[in-house]
């Protein structure tokens, strides 16, 4: 869709001057990624083509020199390919002039961002009530780009969580008015934030929703500060029937912010409105955040997304290589399974790299476990990055597992749990390192190797037959592949040991 095609200039072809703008968004979103796009240009920024350039208004200096710094490459190579490399060399970033109809060209702006009312990240929100009881141009399809809950695999690690979504989305009157999400990275926390707020507009639609990460709502607020627009600011925030806010860990050593959104809390809370929050940690753990805020927290409902079991990765595993068109054999399945215990990130990654694998291979019919090895190899295992293993790391993350002190590791004693310990740092030493079973056995104040290699080929053994290590512990298998996750996150520094 080249804007030249017609000789009449594109002032006077308002209808094709706005589709090479919507084009231009497309490609721009697909070149950065959905989530910064919607950070920086769902809202912060429009799209202006006329014959001779390309002109990026943003909605104040922060965002303008924002996107000049960490866009400017990406916007010519996305005017190179759809508009020529004239267009590439004559793009212009700035801030967006007063309040008036949208240019020819311009990416339509919601009513609310004309009237000191900008539009959540979501799209879900409505200014006034003339605008609630009317279609608001583009809003489904934003409102669809959210996540929804009736996508999410329901497992033993989330479901607790996820029944709490889904009574928060329907507005019940037991629910609480606050709702508090927290857990690992990758584990689906955004996923059931997303699709509270999307159940909710769904079902609700001529109530205020506004979803928003923490770092957006600082954005904003030091915005709103500096452009002293911070009434507008807080008629956005506060106006609403649910504020949903993602990674709110975001605020912490961050004392104004921090005293802005307690402020919000409160506001919304007096005016029977109710907030969702995420974060990777439980409220009390979040560092240098305001006891008054954590206070806040903890009187809300606050739940825990673990990490997923191994039947809920599998299932995962299935649902995304069948949307990519993948056909994975049952023990290819397991496999991914297997390598990615640590989060549903990790599978997503998996899933891509072995599709573009796949096809660059030119592979058809279903994939086995060994095709798996052989695509992917230990680059699951081993993330790209990572330092090597050591043995020291091993043997913290099983002490710390598997309750036992490193004294009772390296001592005598039998104890079922110490001995599963030892057998489980030697099956883990052989597989992640290059130490000989002699170096392992002195690792672990053994005088000769014999009863280490025993040991080790016991967990094997256990791994293979699929059983468990003792009865009210989780299968050996799914015990190593967390085991082998929490070494890798050592290794790579991103996880601390914690002493047995």
């Amino acid at each position: 869709m080249h804007p030249n095609t017609e000789s009449a200039p594109l002032a006077a072809r308002p209808r094709i001057a706005q589709a090479c703008a919507e084009r231009f968004r497309e490609k721009l979103a697909e070149r950065v990624g959905q989530h910064r796009f919607g950070l920086w240009f769902e809202h912060g920024a429009s799209v202006t083509i006329t014959d001779d350039s390309v002109v990026i208004h943003a909605t104040n200096s922060m965002v303008r020199d924002w996107i000049q710094r960490n866009f400017r490459s990406h916007l010519e190579a996305v005017a190179q390919e759809l508009l020529g490399s004239d267009r590439a060399s004559s793009i212009s970033i700035e801030t967006m002039p007063d309040p008036s109809p949208a240019a020819p060209g311009q990416a339509p702006v919601d009513a609310r961002q004309r009237t000191a009312q900008p539009p959540r990240e979501s799209g879900l929100a409505s200014a006034t009530d003339d605008q609630r009881r009317r279609p608001q141009p583009g809003r489904g399809a934003r409102n669809h780009s959210l996540r929804r809950l009736e996508d999410f695999v329901v497992g033993d690690a989330n479901r607790l969580a996820f029944a709490a979504s889904e009574q928060f989305a329907a507005g019940a009157a037991g629910a609480p008015s606050m709702l508090f999400i927290h857990g690992d990275c990758g584990v689906g926390k955004t996923h059931l934030l997303q699709g509270i707020c999307r159940r909710r507009s769904d079902g609700a639609p001529r109530q205020v929703v506004r979803y928003v990460t923490a770092e957006q709502f600082t954005n904003e607020y030091i915005a709103a500060v500096r452009d002293g627009s911070l009434e507008e600011f807080r008629r956005r925030l506060r106006r609403v029937d649910l504020l949903a806010i993602d990674d709110i860990h975001f605020f912490a050593n961050k004392t104004a912010t921090q005293a802005e959104f307690l402020h919000t809390i409160d506001a919304i809370d007096l005016s029977g409105a109710r907030v969702a929050l995420v974060s990777d940690e439980h409220p009390r753990h979040i560092r240098r955040f305001s006891q008054s805020l954590v206070s806040r927290f903890l009187s809300g409902m606050v739940v825990k997304v673990d990490r997923p079991d191994r039947s809920t990765r599998v299932e995962l595993v299935r649902r995304l290589a069948r949307e990519r068109g993948l056909d994975l054999t049952h023990a290819a399945e397991d496999s991914v399974a297997g390598r990615c215990a640590g989060s549903i990130r990790e599978i997503e990654g998996a899933i891509t790299r072995l599709g573009a694998l796949a096809e660059l291979d030119g592979l058809r019919g279903q994939l086995g476990p060994g095709t798996i090895e052989r695509l992917l190899g230990e680059e699951i295992r081993q993330p790209t990055g990572a330092a090597p293993v050591r043995l020291g790391q091993i043997v913290e993350a099983v002490c710390s597992r598997m309750r036992v002190t490193r004294d009772e590791l390296v001592g005598a004693g039998r104890h079922t749990r110490t001995v599963a310990a030892r057998g489980l740092v030697a099956h883990l030493a052989r597989e992640l390192t290059t130490h000989s079973y002699p170096e392992i056995a002195r690792a672990l104040g053994r005088d000769t190797h014999s009863a280490v290699h025993t040991a080790a080929q016991r967990i094997r053994s256990l791994i293979d037959a699929d059983q468990r290590i003792s009865k009210d512990g989780e299968p050996t298998r799914e015990l190593v592949d967390q085991l082998r996750h929490d070494i890798s996150r050592v290794a790579r520094g991103t996880l601390a040991p914690r002493p047995g």
